[in-house]
């Protein structure tokens, strides 16, 4: 029979079935009858029936040694007994106390049960044992009671009094009456400063709490077989933990352990090296694996990336199955991939579609690396041939034309350097390539820098058999080369090499004010003046001087780089090779430390150089004068240190204590950046006891460096130790109106002053280990400088005041169909409304009223205009949802496409005329649904605001009825004349539309049917035909055709229109010809025969040629004359006259004049002397213009007898 003790305990301890088979209920006879015992205990602890109320001690016998792997993470067991309760600071059990309800009243008087096992007991006689519970009773003032089953000799106290006294009864009932005993197990030696924590503030509390003693191996002890074969698992080393004492403060200590260890180690991040050859194509291969386990980070290296490993993340047991699926996969796919060479040639290699293939086929295409000749496919054997038939096919689309620029400007191969490198920067090329649809490949400024290239190429890619397309875009090339002769750009070549890089920021705004572009390469500097458009050419042409004005505001900006040059110095020092290793330090710190001792780019410094080749023994300094000065001065300390310390320097420094985790950081961040900065080895010297204020700091390496760390140490503690933290009591119902919107007030406050202020979250539990967050919910933290902590302190003062006076509420009803869209998908509409306005919302919501009502009530808190605009972005929604509609129409599919139009452009046109054009992009589309074509549906939906369903609606009613009475006709209207009704981007059209409320399918350019269709109501069809016509009818009185070849000198390249429609008040035009005819109109003059060219010294001279027969051409331009019938007749005379005139043309007559400003006296006031001799000889005369060619040549047409009229009316001007 168990004694009321054990059963007290088995009871709060949860075992009570499970040993005696009975049921809780059944045990509610013991609490009757033992009433006496039960009745002083507090409310405030659960009653003893209570089963979460106890959890039971640990069955522990004599000292314990875990042995074997231990498996860390989630999946971790507890050690055995891990059942027992883990001892809080006053020493009461902790377990959980699920069920248990928050005590309205509090007592001082507490019970506690607890057993001592069998194995754990002193061996004491009865008087021995009543004698010590007695004097505990005593020294305690607390009723102690004990019994003993006889079964298994465990012995259960039952301790009742003040929660202080029985926590120092229990403690002495166990020291009195068990054993000590010592339990070991293994934590990872990675997380041993975690379980110690900065000066033992970790450690101590768990020592304290169970009157135990903790000893931690070192790391150097640690075993690393004791945890699993991952090297890439940072806790798979580990070290022994020693735990000395009674048994529960042993179970508890090292259960607190562990649940330190288990919530540090539950994740994994681990790593995969994945085959070089494969690696393309893993991602592919993975996809499986990575949908299985979604749970984890898998991250797989791109095939372009440096990265050759596949990393996981997550939960470690998840992760180390992931691992091993991965690396079957990879040891699979590594199997099965073969690599086949095909011999490509080079120029197709830029059309190789990589990445398309293997993302399709998941074969990879390697190009050739340098000594290799073949392209290589990499993947499964069944899958290279369609990978390689595909790439095959693609490249076989593109034709490659190569133009060597070489060639050009007489083979000036620097200027045609600088020429290409100008035109591909400011996108002259691209500009060209991009008309004529091709792409242009050229040298890339490094390779045009050489000195030793020979030739230029241009590569030229066109898609398909597209000669004309490769043929124009070479004209345009050599159009635009041709145009850039040397004459034209100035080669500066005086920088010195040194200052080239500061070229740009020095001619940057006077080359931009004075329109000048430039290049840079090498040490040559070209300055350009701006490309003019480009005109196709055959072949580069030779060049002629000109003048350049903005060049020299340009080269005498460059005049403080030359003078800067001046004070260049170079400096070349005599290091052995082994000493070098001073001057660079660790990861080159100590370079960089000189180098940051000058201005940026103002001192190169080179090891094992002489500064014209490598030199082992040698050092290269060059830059401005003061600062190689400085850095040779460096050199020679760090160097005359390295020999006085050989050993290496160090020094300490006093830091405070309270500073150490922050130099220190995070895993050790800051003190690894601080050596990788310096290069310098830093150790905290061994702590002393709590009192002390300082720690010191051992930092060793070359002096220099250790010099340059402690002072930034000593800046880093000066910075910290000005820290101040200030915590500013703010009622929670403010924060969010504190903090303002996407946190702006606050922010602005923290760039202010230069301070780190939280509030406390939403959910705010106390949980956050950061030691300036807030230890309540109606709490702020301000961190940092002590001026800039008071600043932010008394503007958060005030602004609590504004909100203070400034928190008006207001309650608003909400419909109860409109509450969910109010809220929102997880509060984002509400809390959206809430951060713009800045009000703070409460819901008062019940079902039961809600129902009965109809609608739910919010309460809102802010500001008079935070509420007035959240309120009426409340009501909108509300309005919105009230005024909702969906309506469904049946609408036979053959009229859906004219409810849709051209690019949806009928469906637009309904809502905007329904007025749905202000409706969020979401809402919008939902006005007009109509079935995709093929899905049999003849279903219309429209949803949205009432008004405008029902005018979309309405119009798609109108749109069917006006089609089922519509009719369609068809009208032949000549190619050239559909322009006229099409209009500007389509507005003659629309217009037509809308006016007689018909449709006009008109065919496409590249269509050459005649053909347009209207369809609509047969009245508006008949008008629509008559306007049609009214339209496209012809405005002109009379056209001549006049042979494309006499087009020019007819028009006088252009002169005759003006004639025209000054002197006949007639207007020509060309019809689809335009641009051809204004092209023949500006066509340079011929280049004159070497027979016009002058003998000697002559200044004039006239030659007379034969005009060669010109073939009759097949093409002509049409001359439109519009204008009075009488007018347009007088012009057409005109006009035959002239080309009768051209046509009978045998002679051609070349004027040279050494003088071309001489030719003014020819042309006289507003051409009036040329004009006279024009009409006196009929003769066609063209005096070049200033940037013509041919500028110094005169150029006739006529008869031998006419030109002779004409040269004798022009040496009479002359003479």
């Amino acid at each position: 029979m168990p004694t009321p003790a054990e059963i007290i305990a088995a009871r709060v301890n949860g075992t009570y079935d499970e040993l005696y088979g009975v049921s809780d209920t059944e045990s509610s006879s013991f609490d009757d009858d033992n009433s006496t015992l039960v009745s002083s205990v507090s409310s405030a602890v659960p009653s003893i029936s209570d089963d979460a109320a106890f959890p039971t001690l640990k069955k522990a016998g004599t000292a314990s040694t875990s042995t074997g792997a231990v498996s860390w993470g989630p999946s971790m067991k507890s050690p055995a007994g891990g059942n027992t309760p883990v001892l809080g600071a006053s020493g009461a059990s902790n377990g959980a106390r699920s069920g248990s309800s928050t005590p309205k009243f509090k007592f001082s008087t507490i019970q506690e049960a607890f057993s001592l096992d069998v194995n754990d007991q002193v061996s004491v006689t009865k008087p021995e044992l009543i004698r010590i519970l007695t004097a505990i009773k005593s020294e305690t003032k607390t009723n102690i009671e004990c019994t003993t089953s006889q079964h298994i000799k465990k012995r259960t106290f039952l301790i009742t009094g003040k929660a202080d006294d029985v926590k120092q009864a229990k403690r002495l009932v166990i020291m009195k009456l068990s054993k000590p005993l010592t339990v070991t197990f293994k934590v990872p030696s990675k997380l041993r400063s975690r379980i110690i924590g900065p000066q033992g503030k970790v450690l101590k509390p768990i020592i304290q709490a169970n009157d135990v003693k903790i000893d931690i191996g070192n790391d150097e002890f640690a075993d690393e077989t004791a945890g699993d074969e991952d090297e890439d698992d940072s806790f798979s080393t580990y070290v022994n933990v020693t735990v000395t004492g009674y048994a529960e403060g042993c179970a508890a200590a090292e259960a607190q352990i562990l649940a330190i260890i288990k919530d540090e180690t539950k994740n994994l991040a681990t790593k995969i090296q994945v085959p070089a050859l494969i690696k393309p194509l893993v991602p592919a291969a993975l996809n499986d694996v990575v949908s299985k386990y979604s749970s984890l980070d898998i991250s797989i290296p791109d095939f372009k990336s440096a990265s050759n490993n596949v990393l996981i993340v997550g939960d470690r047991e998840t992760a180390k199955a992931a691992k091993a699926e991965i690396k079957q996969v990879l040891s699979t796919l590594e199997a099965k991939v073969v690599v086949e060479e095909v011999p490509i040639p080079k120029l197709k290699h830029q059309f190789l579609p990589i990445e398309t293939i293997l993302v399709e086929d998941n074969v990879l295409i390697k190009l050739p690396e340098e000594g290799e000749t073949t392209v290589k496919f990499i993947g499964e054997r069944s899958r290279i041939a369609g990978a390689q038939q595909k790439a095959k096919q693609i490249t076989s689309q593109y034709k490659v034309e190569v133009l060597d620029m070489s060639k050009a400007h007489k083979g000036n191969l620097q200027h045609v350097r600088a020429v290409a490198s100008y035109l591909n920067t400011n996108g002259v090329l691209k500009e060209i390539a991009n008309t004529n649809d091709v792409v242009i490949n050229i040298p890339d400024n490094k390779t045009l820098a050489k000195k030793d290239i020979t030739s230029i190429p241009i590569e030229i890619v066109s898609k398909g058999d597209e000669a004309e397309k490769v043929k124009n875009t070479k004209k345009s090339i050599v159009s635009v080369v041709n145009k850039i002769t040397p004459d034209q750009t100035l080669v500066i070549t005086d920088i010195d090499s040194f200052l080239i890089n500061k070229v740009p920021e020095t001619i940057k705004e006077v080359a931009r004010e004075n329109k000048i572009s430039w290049v840079t390469l090498g040490e040559y500097i070209t300055l350009f003046n701006q490309v003019t458009e480009p005109e196709e050419s055959e072949d580069f042409d030779d060049f002629s001087e000109s003048d350049n004005s903005g060049f020299a505001k340009v080269n005498e900006a460059l005049n403080q780089l030359r003078e800067l040059a001046a004070n260049l110095k170079s400096v070349v020092l005599s290091v052995p090779s082994n000493e070098q290793t001073h001057i660079s330090g660790y990861k080159g710190s100590t370079l960089k430390n000189i180098l940051a001792g000058a201005e940026p780019n103002s001192l190169v410094i080179k090891l094992h150089s002489n500064g014209n080749e490598s030199s082992e023994d040698e050092v290269y300094l060059h830059g401005v004068k003061s600062d190689v000065e400085a850095a040779k001065k460096e050199i020679e300390s760090v160097l005359a240190d390295a020999k006085e310390y050989a050993d290496g320097f160090t020094t300490t420094i006093p830091i405070p204590s309270i500073s150490l985790s922050r130099l220190i950081g995070k895993n050790g961040a800051n003190m690894n950046a601080l050596r990788d900065e310096f290069g310098v080895k830093l150790d905290v010297a061994e702590e002393g006891d709590d009192k002390e204020k300082k720690t010191e700091i051992v930092i060793s390496g070359s002096k220099k460096n250790v010099d340059l760390a402690k002072t930034k140490v000593q800046q880093l503690t000066k910075k910290w130790a000005d820290e101040t933290l200030v915590r500013l009591r703010v009622e929670s119902q403010y924060h969010r109106r504190m903090i303002g919107p996407n946190r702006i007030y606050i922010n602005r406050l923290q760039d202010k002053y230069n301070v780190k202020i939280r509030f406390p979250s939403i959910d705010f539990d106390g949980s956050s280990t950061f030691a300036d967050a807030p230890k309540s919910k109606d709490e702020v933290t301000i961190k940092g400088p002590s001026k800039g902590v008071t600043k932010a302190e008394e503007e958060l003062k005030e602004l609590l005041q504004f909100e203070k006076e400034n928190g008006f509420k207001e309650n608003i009803k909400i419909p109860t169909k409109a509450i969910a869209r109010v809220i929102g998908k997880a509060g984002e509409t509400i809390n959206d409304i809430a951060d713009g306005t800045g009000v703070e919302y409460n819901f008062k919501r019940d079902n039961d009223s809600e129902e009965k009502l109809g609608y739910a009530e919010v309460e809102l808190t802010g500001s008079k205009s935070g509420l007035k605009e959240a309120i009426k972005k409340i009501q909108e929604i509300i309005e919105e949802i009230e005024n909702f509609t969906s309506v469904t129409i049946n609408v036979d599919p053959k009229y859906h496409r004219e409810l849709i139009g051209a690019g949806g452009s009928a469906m637009k046109e309904i809502i905007t005329k329904a007025g749905g054009d202000d409706l969020p992009r979401n809402k919008y589309f939902r006005l007009l649904s109509i079935p995709n074509e093929g899905t049999g549906s003849d279903e219309v939906v429209s949803e949205g605001p009432k008004t405008i369903v029902d005018k979309v609606i309405k119009q798609i009613k109108d749109i069917i009825s006006l089609k089922e009475a519509s009719i369609t006709e068809e009208y032949e209207l000549p190619k050239e004349k559909h322009r006229f009704i099409v209009g500007p981007s389509g507005s003659i059209r629309r217009a037509l539309q809308t006016e007689f409320n018909a449709t006009i399918d008109i065919p496409r350019p590249n269509d050459d049917s005649t053909i347009i269709k209207l369809q609509g109501l047969p009245e508006k069809v008949e008008a629509l035909k008559a306007k049609i016509a009214e339209l496209v009818k012809d405005d002109w009185n009379v056209s001549i055709d006049v042979p494309q070849e006499f087009h020019a000198l007819v028009s006088e390249r252009g002169a005759i229109f003006n004639k025209l429609k000054k002197e006949f008040n007639v207007e020509v035009q060309h019809g689809n010809l335009t641009r051809q005819a204004a092209k023949l109109s500006s066509a340079s003059i011929p280049t004159p025969p070497e027979s016009a060219f002058p003998q000697d010294d002559e200044k004039t001279k006239f030659t007379i040629v034969d005009n060669e027969a010109v073939e009759a051409s097949a093409q002509f331009i049409p001359w439109r004359l519009k204008g009075d019938e009488k007018d347009t007749e007088k012009a057409a005379k005109f006009i035959q006259e002239r080309l009768a005139n051209a046509s009978g043309a045998t002679s051609i007559g070349w004027l040279y004049s050494k003088n071309p400003s001489a030719f003014s006296k020819i042309i006289g006031p507003q051409g009036s002397k040329v004009n006279q001799i024009r009409k006196k000889s009929s003769t066609f005369i063209t005096v070049p213009r200033a940037n013509d060619k041919n500028g110094n040549f005169v150029y006739l047409v006529g008869t031998v007898e006419n030109l002779e009229i004409a040269r004798a009316e022009i040496e009479k001007l002359l003479n």
